[in-house]
């Protein structure tokens, strides 16, 4: 039997031990009676390959110790509390931002309010409790329960590595699969509508996000340029380069963890031109989150089903509508996926009715078509012309294939 199998994706490395103080007895062919330790089954679970061998290649060497006559001590991971060692796990966490370690920490509090998990050690942490707490958690609020079901997997994951488990209880429970819904798009019309509807105040963030796509987030956290600014090595803030005519996003602030620039249109460094300086700092808009005045706006404007979100979708959307190639617009947005923009390549009626007579111009460019249905018939010579010049079928006759 392999040590190293890969089922379903994962890698698991499954080994048998020696019972201490148990043993078995058998008698072979000849009648002779053999007495053999027994044995117990051990089998640990990985994502990558190079895991599972490095915890065999352990296991291996420990064998091998021992038929030497040293003995390998065992570590002992009992008295090691849940909630102690993930608030480890996230605090030794390089390269986060600090969105990420904030949502980490309210998801260990939902995890650490269960009576499932509240006061329990790593070595009592059972799949069977992972699963039963991911099944209630998921009938309310299936986002919620992923992020908590990642932050166990984590946690659990170190625990293996650290030598404070075998295995992860957790390898085998699946998150739930986000449902997509349709996305909503403003017409040009609508978002005429938006912005006229606004606070003054309130536009010129309105119409950064409808010509950029870029997420609320970053916009609320733009800045001015300052000195020495391109030097900083954790830059948490989006800086508006007016010699550049460029805004750059650090990856501390991006999603896809990259740094993007967004280039500026002569519109919009008109229009960051001016906007009035907030004495005492940098910060551009005086917003941290969704403004009041923006549900205001949409109220007024009589629109439904309308968020911040929805004016990125509505950019992203317009510039692959305006003849912008999908690569261009997954860069300037700064998603980790092309996949995830191809979600903007929606069609609709007026795109399928150019889709078709466009190709109609290719086959009839040579018919004059009347004001009425076109009547074709076997002979007629409109089936000369589907293709240039192209020559009548021959009537189907079997006797032809011989």
């Amino acid at each position: 039997m392999k040590n190293l199998k890969n089922i379903n994706g994962l890698w698991i490395v499954d080994y048998s031990e020696k019972v201490p103080g148990k043993f078995k007895e058998w008698t072979d062919a000849k009648g002779k009676k053999h007495v053999i330790a027994k044995l117990k089954r051990i089998r640990a679970t990985y994502h990558t390959k190079a895991e599972a061998e490095i915890h065999l290649d352990l296991i291996r060497g420990q064998k091998r110790m021992r038929k030497l006559g040293i003995e390998v001590p065992v570590a002992k991971t009992a008295d090691v509390l849940l909630k102690d060692f993930a608030e480890k796990v996230i605090a030794q966490q390089a390269e986060v931002r600090p969105r990420t370690l904030k949502a980490q920490r309210d998801s260990l509090k939902a995890l650490l309010r269960s009576p499932l998990f509240a006061g329990k050690t790593l070595s009592e942490v059972t799949a069977e409790d992972i699963a039963r707490y991911h099944a209630e958690r998921g009938t309310d609020k299936k986002p919620s329960a992923n992020s908590e079901l990642c932050l166990l997997k984590l946690v659990l994951r170190r625990a293996v590595e650290w030598g404070k488990l075998d295995r992860n209880p957790a390898d085998t429970i699946k998150p739930y699969r986000p449902t997509l819904t349709k996305l909503r798009i403003l017409t040009d019309e609508e978002a005429a509508l938006l912005l006229n509807a606004a606070a003054p105040q309130l536009v010129p963030v309105l119409r950064l996000l409808l010509t950029t796509a870029m997420r609320p987030h970053e916009a609320f956290n733009l800045h001015w340029e300052h000195d020495g600014w391109e030097a900083e090595k954790k830059l948490s803030t989006a800086i508006v380069s007016m010699k550049k005519r460029a805004i750059f996003i650090p990856g501390l602030l991006s999603k896809n963890h990259k740094d993007r620039w967004v280039p500026l249109s002569a519109e919009l460094v008109r229009m960051f031109a001016e906007i009035p300086r907030i004495d005492g700092t940098d910060k551009i808009f005086p917003y941290k989150n969704c403004p009041y005045g923006f549900n205001a706006a949409v109220r007024a404007a009589r629109l439904k089903n309308v968020s911040l979100y929805t004016l990125k979708h509505t950019a992203c959307s317009r510039m692959i509508k305006a003849g912008v190639d999908i690569v261009t617009v997954s860069e300037l947005v700064g998603h980790a996926d092309i996949k995830m923009t191809a979600r903007y390549c929606h069609s609709d009626g007026e795109s399928k009715r150019d889709a078709v007579e466009k190709v109609s111009a290719v086959y009839f460019k040579d018919v004059q078509v009347a004001d009425g249905p076109v009547k074709s018939s076997e002979n007629d010579e409109l089936s000369r012309h589907l293709v240039d010049n192209a020559p009548l079928p021959l009537p189907y006759n079997p006797l032809l294939l011989s």
